[in-house]
């Protein structure tokens, strides 16, 4: 909603964006000025309504902005599928049809928002006040800034309390009784006794033969599982900061230059020393006690005896209330802000109320900001000086890289010679490797592309971070293909052996729940597989001493009659087999805590299905025609 999102709405560049991300659901105002394009170039039309191509055009753009910023790199491996994109453009589009139908509707049921509600929202909303009042001028400003009238702000204002009202009033019309929720936190809360029999899959894995046949049938069926990773080998050049940092020597005038224009980097703040003596309550009672400290203390009683015997801070207190020596904002505000307006050694505090309760604070000691000199931080300054100088160069370097390997896009060869950098080399590495610079996924990106392949030519430069930058050539290239079987024999029989023994305890299993179902012990015959017996009792869902696994599969279980235990058979992740007894289920006889919590979503859950069953009627009862959609902007 349009007020919910606002808050960080007046800052820059970024308000730009998320204004148009708010707004996204009301761009459809202004579709009807479109009626007299063309019908084919409106990628949907809902009601006769047309969603024009630029409107799909920039929710989509914002919808990709979104994710960027919330991805970050792995957005750009997700953007290099067309397919993924085309279905990320489909459910803009949808989104956009859902808030045409939506909005159709509420001028359907003649909701209207007044003039005064649409003002009051607007001056309530807090990202155009300015100390705690509606500033005009900040308000026009940021309008301004978003490309906005407040006209047309006012309009979008009006629509999304219009939308606010409509959807309030249609997911508050559901609720849960008491009873439901009831019922429900019973069986959440509910427990169940079981007795497990594991047989363990390795009991069965030492018995399995393999042979040649087997193994030649399995490869042929299953060869896929056998292919080795697609590699490449790399040439490239690196551009590293540290590196040409370490070849500058500045002189002694650099140096002296940098210290004198960034001294307040080498300033140490002011220090202080105070003792202290708390009363460790918010209450009034508090504050008359630190009343009554002071008075005693501006008598002449010694502060350290009575920090000793009245403060609630005991550490401090057993050194008559001195802390250790602070610099500004380490304390408590409100602590931090009356010990450094004392004066002078000596100085009293009148009582002063942090989050701790009130304290009475008497200055120890000062020891004034100051700036070190340029001898003391002499090797740190030139080091900065070194990276500065650097980082020009490097900046500067980048360009020419970037220049010269599309000049010379053949070889880094002729690249290097005239940039006085090493060709490096990189043999032939899986797509899995974390060798550098195939660490970075921008260059293992560009490294497993078809175009740098096909086209024998230098990748563009690659940002690997703010201090190192490549440009890499492919130079050999090995596609992913099905290993020799001799190659592979090891991973083909221990593939067979699981399946083998898989099977095996599988069956074991089955005919152990079968005795046990005729009332047979199979204790003796678990043991006898290397497995175990355990009985457990009062086990609730959200148990985390047994596998998740076995904790589903119990509370899926039908309730046991009295003496009569439920089988079942369960095969865990690792290939294990559980067989598990249900002996008996109890009923929580009380309400949880959680009692309220539940009733309130349930009924937000049952609002949920209103809303989209009313989504699925609108798109029900409504003509939605769809066209061509273009193809997805890079």
């Amino acid at each position: 909603m349009l007020m919910d999102k606002l808050r960080d709405g007046a800052q820059g560049r970024i308000a730009k964006i998320i204004f148009w991300l708010i707004i996204f659901s009301f761009s459809l105002a202004g579709i009807g000025s479109y009626l007299n394009r063309p019908a084919n170039t409106d990628p949907a039309e809902v009601n006769g309504e047309p969603i024009t191509a630029q409107a799909l055009e920039n929710a989509y753009r914002n919808e990709r902005s979104r994710l960027e910023a919330q991805l970050g790199d792995n957005f750009a491996q997700l953007a290099d599928n067309p397919a993924y994109l085309q279905r990320m453009r489909q459910g803009v589009l949808e989104r956009m049809i859902d808030n045409v139908l939506l909005t159709q509707a509420i001028q359907d049921a003649k909701l209207r928002v007044g003039d005064e509600q649409v003002k009051k929202a607007i001056l309530a909303m807090p990202y155009f006040q300015k100390d705690g009042q509606f500033d005009n001028d900040l308000y026009l400003a940021v309008l301004r800034q978003n490309n906005l009238t407040p006209e047309h702000f006012r309009d979008n204002v009006r629509q999304d309390l219009a939308m606010q009202d409509y959807m309030g009033a249609v997911s508050q019309s559901e609720f849960a009784l008491p009873d439901e929720a009831r019922l429900l936190d019973r069986l959440l809360n509910q427990t169940r006794d079981v007795t497990l029999y594991t047989l363990p899959l390795a009991a069965f894995t030492g018995a399995v033969q393999v042979t040649d046949e087997e193994r030649k049938a399995f490869y042929d069926a299953h060869n896929k599982q056998f292919m080795s990773q697609e590699q490449v080998a790399i040439n490239y050049l690196l551009l590293d900061v540290d590196k040409l940092a370490a070849a500058i020597e500045p002189s002694d005038a650099d140096v002296q230059a940098y210290y004198d224009q960034h001294q307040d980097s080498y300033r140490t703040p002011e220090r202080r020393k105070v003792a202290h003596i708390l009363f460790a309550k918010q209450d009034a009672d508090a504050q008359k006690k630190a009343d009554a400290e002071l008075t005693k203390l501006k008598a002449g009683a010694d502060f350290a005896a009575l920090a000793k015997s009245d403060s609630a801070d005991t550490l401090s207190a057993r050194n008559g209330g001195e802390l250790d020596w602070f610099e500004p904002g380490v304390m408590d505000p409100a602590f931090d802000k009356a010990a450094f307006a004392l004066a002078k050694v000596g100085d009293l505090s009148e009582p002063v109320q942090s989050q701790f309760g009130y304290h009475i604070i008497k200055l120890l000691g000062v020891e004034p900001a100051k700036v070190k000199t340029l001898a003391e931080v002499k090797d740190l300054v030139r080091q900065q000086v070194k990276e500065d100088k650097a980082k020009e160069q490097f900046l500067d370097l980048q360009q020419q890289l970037a220049d010269l390997s599309f000049e010379n896009p053949d070889s880094l060869d002729e690249v290097a010679k005239k940039m006085n950098l090493p060709v490096q080399q990189l043999a032939l590495q899986p797509v899995t490797s974390e060798q550098f610079p195939l660490n970075n996924d921008k260059v293992k990106t560009q490294a497993f592309s078809e175009e740098l392949r096909d086209q024998n030519t230098n990748s563009e430069v690659i940002a690997l971070s703010d201090k190192q930058a490549a440009v890499i050539h492919v130079v050999d290239y090995k596609p992913a293909a099905v290993r020799p079987l001799d190659e592979v024999k090891a991973d083909l029989d221990k593939a067979i052996q699981h399946d083998k023994a898989l099977a095996a305890v599988e069956a074991e299993a089955k005919t152990l729940l079968a005795k046990l179902q005729q009332g047979e012990s199979i204790d003796a015959a678990v043991t006898a597989k290397q497995g175990k017996v355990a009985v457990h009792a009062g086990v609730h869902r959200e148990d985390q001493t047994l596998d998740q696994q076995l904790v589903s599969a119990l509370f899926k279980q039908a309730k046991p009659q009295e003496g009569k235990p439920v089988y079942s058979q369960v095969g865990l992740f690792d290939g294990d087999q559980v067989l598990m007894a249900l002996t008996a289920v109890h009923e929580a006889d009380k309400d949880s805590d959680k009692l309220s919590r539940l009733q309130a979503n349930l009924q937000r859950n049952y609002g949920d299905a209103v809303y989209r069953a009313l989504l699925a009627q609108l798109r029900a009862k409504a003509k939605i025609s769809y066209h061509q959609l273009d193809k997805v902007a890079e």
